[in-house]
């Protein structure tokens, strides 16, 4: 198994749901200014081509760690906004 990123962005069709999970479509951190601290969150905002952006705090645990329930904006981890994703880090 190979980890790329998603050329083009993550189409979500109108009406469609993605689910962000481990071992299938997820979000990774890149270039990091400091490292990041087991117990603290990250604060990351998705941005959608055309549905505008949606700031998420993501849990910080330990590879392998069973992901507890994230807290977003419009609750849980389904998305079904439309258009690409991009993702930025803060």
């Amino acid at each position: 198994m190979k980890m790329r990123p998603v050329e083009g962005g993550l189409e979500i069709k109108p009406g469609e749901t993605v689910t962000l999970k481990p071992s299938g479509f997820h979000v990774m951190l890149m270039d990091l200014k400091n490292p990041l601290e087991q117990g603290k969150t990250v604060d990351v905002t998705l941005q959608f081509e055309k549905s505008g952006t949606v700031k998420v705090e993501f849990p910080i645990a330990a590879i392998g760690a069973t992901a507890p329930g994230m807290q977003m904006d419009h609750g849980g981890m389904q998305m079904d906004h439309g258009g690409m994703m991009q993702m930025y880090k803060h």
